[in-house]
């Protein structure tokens, strides 16, 4: 086989590359025989050197990488990274959800308080003022009305208490959903940066 035929059969089996990679796959093994002749080797013994044209054309398409789908490569980078990066992004997603936790608790923590101290003094108030006549009849006439006297001071505290309820519940509830409308478009304004 001469140099002609070994190039022709070189190409024929190059044919899956594209046009301009076989081009400069046939250039390069043209200027190698080319200066192996020019140091004086034999033709015949130059070809047989380089071996079967199938067999580099083989050995030429197996080192091909196949290229990636447009967007595959970048979408396998970032499922690799998000798992390596997992022990960091997910402890600090964590700490973020608990803190955020405890934001809202917080916030909602002084209406709950109210509400619980309203409740537990107007059931004081109630039980105090019922067992008024009974500590009447049982220690006298003193004991009852200081009795009466603490079941009326419950029960203005509990009103208290309630008016705050009402009031700090309602700027919570606005606090709250302030809070978390912020939160939504923080969350979305990354969204789109990212895409």
């Amino acid at each position: 086989m001469n140099k002609q035929e070994f190039l022709a059969a070189l190409a024929r089996e190059l044919e899956p590359l594209p046009r301009e990679e076989r081009y400069q796959t046939l250039n390069y093994y043209d200027e190698l025989i080319d200066d192996r002749l020019e140091d004086g080797q034999d033709e015949g013994v130059v070809i047989q050197s380089l071996g079967d044209p199938k067999a580099v054309a083989e050995e030429l398409l197996g080192e091909e990488e196949q290229p990636l789908a447009p967007g595959r490569g970048l979408r396998v980078w970032v499922i690799v990274l998000l798992v390596l990066g997992f022990p960091l992004w997910g402890s600090l997603l964590v700490t973020a959800a608990v803190v955020l936790l405890c934001v809202f608790l917080c916030l909602f923590l002084p209406a709950f308080v109210l509400g619980v101290m309203a409740l537990s003094l107007l059931a004081g108030a109630v039980l105090g003022a019922v067992g008024t006549p009974f500590l009447i009849a049982d220690t006298g006439l003193a004991a009852g009305l200081f009795q009466l006297g603490l079941a009326v001071g419950m029960l203005g505290l509990a009103a208290l208490c309630a008016v705050g309820f009402w009031y700090t519940g309602k700027a919570t509830a606005k606090a709250g959903k302030a809070l978390w409308r912020w939160l939504k478009r923080s969350v979305g304004k990354g969204r789109r940066r990212a895409a």
